[in-house]
């Protein structure tokens, strides 16, 4: 991933990233007809946006239904000079999804999958006690997702470029069966989604040996049964998001699930969960800068909510893993 601090993304830039975050699947010719830019233009752009490292589109799985995981949330304080040695080795853990190194300190926030308790218990017994380096390690787990990433919209494509383009989804048509099992067959073909999830209907039959109207019929039964879709992750400063933090909130248990249902349609809010700890919710914000982030704190977003109270909030120093991008604009690259 190459340095981009002093690199500028214009409007098309932008657009094309957001036609990608609502549907990582569109191709360059349905991004073209809902942003109405020729094709040609839109495929150049797109491309160069992911050949530089600034957009990489897997696919959100239900973890709790499909992984059978238990998402963990951990923050960990190093030493001085083991601070980003420690970020990358926790960011290649194979379950982790998210890595940031935090400001005014040495601490790091992440959040794990572990796919069974052995695995949970390996990560904070053995795994990371291992790692040199590390100070301390508080723990968490994830009760409930308000807001996972994956249905986060930056708010540039107008409502009907963002139907024409979410049209192409067809989720949640079938009803939610908590019970659902998912088949061998459809777990293989998540594996290859997870590491790219653009890849072509007639290139994942062929991987998954299967017609290609097979492989379009699981994916889209996995999709409309709310197991699955695509994820697009795009570095926030393509959106001119040049702030990110993390913020803690307490929270009044008997609205718990009224503040986060409110907070997670905030623009500003990627990611919100509830949490065990004590904090009650913690939200990934992505703003423009300092003074925007001022402005959400003490805004109406937070502040109509009787009895919400900011418990900690820290920028964002460096996003080092996001889904399945590395950022990692650490030091020593």
């Amino acid at each position: 991933m190459q340095e981009f601090e002093d690199i500028t993304f214009d409007a098309t830039d932008q657009q094309i990233a957001a036609a990608l975050q609502t549907n990582g699947r569109a191709s360059w010719g349905e991004i073209a007809r809902a942003l109405q830019l020729p094709e040609r233009t839109v495929a150049r752009r797109g491309q160069n946006l992911f050949d530089r490292g600034f957009i990489r589109v897997s696919t959100y799985v239900d973890v709790k239904r499909v992984l059978h995981v238990r998402a963990v949330l951990l923050r960990i304080t190093t030493q001085s000079g083991e601070l980003w040695s420690v970020a990358r080795l926790l960011a290649r853990i194979p379950f982790a999804s998210s890595v940031s190194v935090l400001e005014g300190s040495n601490d790091i926030a992440g959040m794990f999958l572990p796919r069974d308790e052995s695995e949970l218990r390996d990560l904070l017994q053995r795994v990371i006690p291992q790692m040199p380096g590390i100070t301390s390690l508080n723990a968490s787990t994830v009760l409930k997702f308000y807001r996972s990433g994956h249905d986060w919209s930056p708010g540039i494509l107008s409502g009907a470029q963002h139907d024409a383009l979410d049209q192409h989804l067809v989720p949640g048509e079938l009803p939610v069966d908590p019970d659902d099992a998912i088949s061998p067959e459809e777990n293989q073909m998540i594996e290859f989604l997870l590491e790219d999830g653009r890849m072509p209907v007639s290139r994942l039959a062929k991987e998954l040996g299967v017609s290609v109207a097979t492989a379009r019929r699981r994916m889209d039964s996995l999709t409309q049964r709310g197991l699955m879709y695509p994820r697009t992750e795009v570095v926030p400063r393509v959106f001119g998001l040049g702030l990110e933090a993390l913020v803690w909130f307490k929270a009044p248990m008997k609205h718990l699930e009224e503040i986060g249902e409110d907070l997670a349609r905030a623009v500003e809010v990627k990611f919100i969960v509830a949490t065990t700890g004590v904090s009650q919710l913690l939200a990934n914000i992505l703003v423009t800068d300092e003074e925007a982030f001022y402005n959400f704190l003490t805004g109406d977003t937070i502040t109509k909510h009787e009895g919400l109270e900011v418990h900690d909030s820290l920028v964002v120093l460096t996003p080092v893993l996001r889904g399945s991008l590395f950022v990692d604009q650490g030091q020593g690259l």
